[in-house]
C-alpha cells in the first residue's frame, strides 16, 4: 500500500510570516494538531500543537499586552524546519516506521512537482486500523 491510500488530501497549511495565533485558530477551528509551513508551494516547516504550547509556556506572560506580542510572533520562530516529508508513491509501511521511529504526529507528503499534496498522520494511519477491525 502507498502512501497516497490512506494520507490526507488537501491539508491546510500556513506561511512561515502567519502568526501563531493564525496557527493556533486554524489547529483549533478544524481539530487538527499539525500544520505544514509553505513558502510558495515548498514545504519549510511544520508548527504543531506542542510547539505552540511550549513556545507560550516557555514566556512570561502577565498582561494581555503580553498575551498579543506572543500571539502575533511569526510561525518561523517555533516551527520545525526542515522536516521529515513523503512522497505519495512510497510504501506505507515506511511511513509509518517514520512516524513512529521520529515520535512525530504527523508527515507532509510532497510531489516533486506539485508540492505539498497531503499529509499522513497516526490518526489516518490508527482510522485505517480501527476499518480493518471492524471487516
Amino acid at each position: 500500500m502507498k502512501v497516497s491510500n490512506l494520507m490526507t488530501t488537501h491539508p491546510l497549511s500556513v506561511g512561515a510570516t502567519d502568526t501563531i495565533q493564525q496557527a493556533q485558530d486554524i489547529m483549533d477551528e478544524e481539530n487538527i494538531r499539525q500544520l505544514p509551513v509553505l513558502e510558495g508551494k515548498h514545504v519549510i516547516g511544520i508548527v504543531t500543537d506542542r510547539d505552540i504550547r511550549s513556545f507560550l509556556g516557555g514566556r512570561s506572560i502577565n498582561t494581555l499586552e503580553d498575551r498579543e506580542v506572543a500571539m502575533n510572533t511569526e510561525v518561523a520562530s517555533v516551527m520545525t524546519g526542515k522536516p521529515i516529508t513523503v512522497s505519495p508513491d512510497d510504501d506505507l509501511r515506511e511511513a509509518v516506521e517514520l512516524l513512529i521511529d521520529e515520535k512525530v504526529g504527523g508527515i507532509p507528503v510532497v510531489d516533486s512537482e506539485q508540492g505539498l499534496v497531503g499529509i499522513i498522520t497516526y490518526v489516518d494511519v490508527l482510522r485505517s486500523f480501527l476499518e480493518q477491525m471492524e471487516d
